[in-house]
C-alpha cells in the first residue's frame, strides 16, 4: 500500500515521487531515512530563509542608515536560526508525510529569492532581471503547487514583498508598468477567476463538510481564535501548547459563543489594518503581519480541513520571526545597546531550542509521545484514544502488569468516547482489550456502538473498524456472539444521515460479512 501511494502521480506528485524513489532504493519503509531527507530539505529551507532575510534587511537599510552591515548579517543569521529550530516547525520534519509541506515551501522560497534577485537588478540589467522575475512564477509556482496546493500563494507572497520593501519604485515608468502587468496577470486575474469559481461551485466546498463536526460558518469563526493561538505559539512557545492533536479546541458557534470569537475576529481585522497602514513607517512589521496572514489564506479559511495543524505555520511563521528580530536589532542599533540586543536574540533562540528539544524527546518513543500528548491535552479525544492504544499494545506484547495495563486501556478509551459523541473507536478498543486479557465483554459497549452508528455521524474511522472486525472474526479472535457485528452493521445502515458513498461502503462490508462469515452467497449478492 505504501509503495502504491508513493508512486501515485494523481495529487502532489513531486513529494510522492521522492517517497517512491526512496522506497525503490531502500526496498523497505525506513522511518529514519525518511526523516533524514526531511531534515535535509529543512536545512535547505533554512539557508534560503537566511539569504532572503539578508536581502530584505539590506533593502530596508536603504531607508535606514543606522543599520550596519555587521548587524544585517547577524540579524539574518538570528532569524534563520530561530526559524530553523522553532518548535512549531518540528512536525514538518518528524511527521514524514509533511515533506509535502516542506518541499512546497522550498520551491516558494526559491521563487522569492529569484524574484528579489531580479528586482534588485531591474534598473541595471533590465532584460536579465525580467527573466528572473517572470521565472520566479513560471518555474517555481508549478513546482510549489504540485508539492502542496498552498504553494499557489507564491504570487501573493511576492506581492507583499514588493508592497512592503520595494513599493513599486523603479527608475523608469516602463519597468513600473511592467510590474503592474506582472501582478495583474499572475495575481489579480487568477484571484478573480478563483473567486468566481468558488461562487459558482459552492457545493465543491460544502460537500467536504458532510463528514466534519462543524460547518463552514463555524470553521471561519473558530479559525479566528486559532490564528491567535498560532501567534502565541510562535512568539511565546511553551511545551503544553504543542500537539499533534488539537481536537480539544472549543468550536465557535457564533460571535459570542464563546465571546473570545468576537474579540479574535476584531483582533485579526485590527492586525490586518496595522499591516496595511504601516507599510511606509514600519515596513518590516507590515511585512511580518501580512506575510503571516497571507500564509493562512488557503488552509485557515473556507476549505473543509481539520481546524488546527501546527505545520500550517511552517512558512507563515517566518513573517513574525523576521519582524521580531529585525526590530530587536533596530532598537539596539539606534540606542547603541548591541550587547543587550545580541543577548536578547540568543535568549529567544535558546527558548525556541529548549522547547524543540523537549518536543523531540517526546517524539522519541510511541509510549512517551502519546502519554505526553494526553498529559498536555487531556480533553482531546484523539490523544486519549492513542494513549489507550499504547496500553493496548503493551498488553499484546505482554509487557508490564496486564491487569494494570487493561485498566489504563479501558480508562483512556472510555475517556475518548466521552469526549467525542460520534466516535466508536474507543468502544471497539475496549472490546479488543477485553478479549486480549480474558475479561468479560461489557454489553453496554456493544449497545453504545449500535446507538452511535445508528444516530450519529459515521466517519471513515467507523467504516474502517467494521472491516477490521470482520477480519478479527475471520482470524477467529473475535466471537460473532459477543461482537454481534451483523446487528452493528445493520444499525449503521439505518442511519438516516448516511451519504450515498458511506452507504455503498457499508453495503460492501455487509456483503463481505454475508459471504465470508454467514456463507450466504445470495445475501452477499443482494
Amino acid at each position: 500500500e505504501f509503495k502504491r501511494a508513493a508512486l501515485s502521480m494523481e495529487t502532489r506528485p513531486i513529494p510522492r515521487a521522492t517517497f517512491g524513489i526512496q522506497h525503490l532504493i531502500q526496498g523497505e519503509y525506513d522511518p529514519f531515512s525518511m526523516k533524514l531527507v526531511n531534515l535535509v530539505i529543512h536545512l535547505l529551507n533554512t539557508a534560503l530563509i537566511f539569504a532572503i532575510s539578508l536581502l530584505l534587511i539590506r533593502q530596508l537599510k536603504k531607508t535606514d542608515e543606522s543599520f550596519t552591515g555587521k548587524t544585517s548579517l547577524v540579524t539574518a543569521t538570528a532569524i534563520s536560526l530561530a526559524w530553523a529550530i522553532h518548535p512549531i516547525n518540528l512536525t514538518s520534519v518528524l511527521y514524514i508525510v509533511q515533506r509535502m509541506n516542506s518541499l512546497s515551501v522550498l520551491f516558494v522560497l526559491l521563487g522569492i529569492l529569484v524574484y528579489i534577485s531580479g528586482r534588485n537588478g531591474l534598473e541595471e540589467y533590465p532584460v536579465k532581471s525580467w527573466i528572473k522575475i517572470v521565472s520566479s512564477i513560471i518555474i517555481f509556482l508549478p513546482l510549489a503547487w504540485y508539492s502542496k496546493e498552498s504553494g499557489g500563494l507564491l504570487p501573493l507572497f511576492l506581492f507583499i514583498i514588493e508592497l512592503t520593501f520595494f513599493r513599486f519604485k523603479t527608475g523608469s515608468r516602463r519597468n513600473r508598468n511592467g510590474l503592474f502587468t506582472f501582478y495583474t496577470l499572475f495575481l489579480l486575474i487568477p484571484a478573480i477567476l478563483a473567486g468566481i469559481y468558488i461562487l459558482q461551485h459552492p457545493g465543491r466546498f460544502h460537500h467536504g463538510y458532510i463528514h466534519r463536526d462543524f460547518n463552514v460558518h463555524e470553521r471561519i469563526l473558530t479559525e479566528a481564535r486559532v490564528m491567535w493561538m498560532y501567534i502565541r505559539m510562535i512568539l511565546v512557545p511553551t511545551p503544553a501548547q504543542f500537539s499533534l492533536f488539537h481536537d480539544d479546541i472549543t468550536l465557535s458557534k457564533s460571535l459570542l459563543e464563546p465571546v473570545s470569537t468576537l474579540f479574535s475576529i476584531g483582533g485579526i481585522f485590527l492586525l490586518a489594518c496595522i499591516g496595511l497602514f504601516s507599510i511606509r513607517k514600519l515596513p518590516a512589521l507590515s511585512f511580518g503581519i501580512l506575510f503571516f496572514l497571507a500564509g493562512h489564506l488557503v488552509e485557515s479559511t473556507i476549505i473543509p480541513l481539520e481546524l488546527v495543524f501546527e505545520h500550517r505555520n511552517y512558512l507563515p511563521s517566518f513573517g513574525l520571526i523576521f519582524a521580531l528580530f529585525y526590530y530587536i536589532a533596530l532598537i539596539g542599533e539606534r540606542n547603541d545597546k548591541m550587547v543587550v540586543t545580541y543577548t536578547s536574540m540568543v535568549a529567544i533562540i535558546l527558548l525556541f531550542a529548549m522547547n524543540t528539544h523537549l518536543r523531540v524527546m517526546d517524539w522519541s518513543t510511541d509510549v512517551r509521545f502519546y502519554l505526553t500528548e494526553v498529559q498536555f491535552h487531556p480533553n482531546s479525544s484523539r490523544a486519549n484514544y492513542e494513549a489507550g492504544k499504547v496500553y493496548g499494545q503493551l498488553i499484546e506484547m505482554g509487557e508490564g502488569d496486564i491487569e494494570k495495563n487493561y485498566k489504563q486501556t479501558v480508562y483512556y478509551f472510555t475517556r475518548s468516547i466521552e469526549l467525542d459523541s460520534n466516535s466508536v473507536s474507543g468502544l471497539f478498543g475496549n472490546y479488543l482489550a477485553a478479549i486480549d486479557t480474558g475479561h468479560r465483554v461489557d454489553q453496554a459497549w456493544i449497545d453504545e456502538i449500535k446507538f452511535r452508528l445508528s444516530n450519529r455521524k459515521i466517519n471513515a474511522a467507523s467504516v474502517s473498524w467494521l472491516r477490521q472486525m470482520i477480519n478479527c472474526i475471520k482470524a477467529e479472535k473475535c466471537s460473532t456472539e459477543s461482537l454481534q457485528l451483523k446487528d452493528i452493521i445493520s444499525s449503521a445502515l439505518d442511519n438516516k444521515s448516511l451519504s450515498n458513498n458511506r452507504k455503498a461502503l457499508l453495503y460492501d462490508i455487509y456483503a463481505d460479512y454475508s459471504y465470508t462469515i454467514d456463507n450466504d452467497v445470495m445475501q452477499a449478492i443482494s
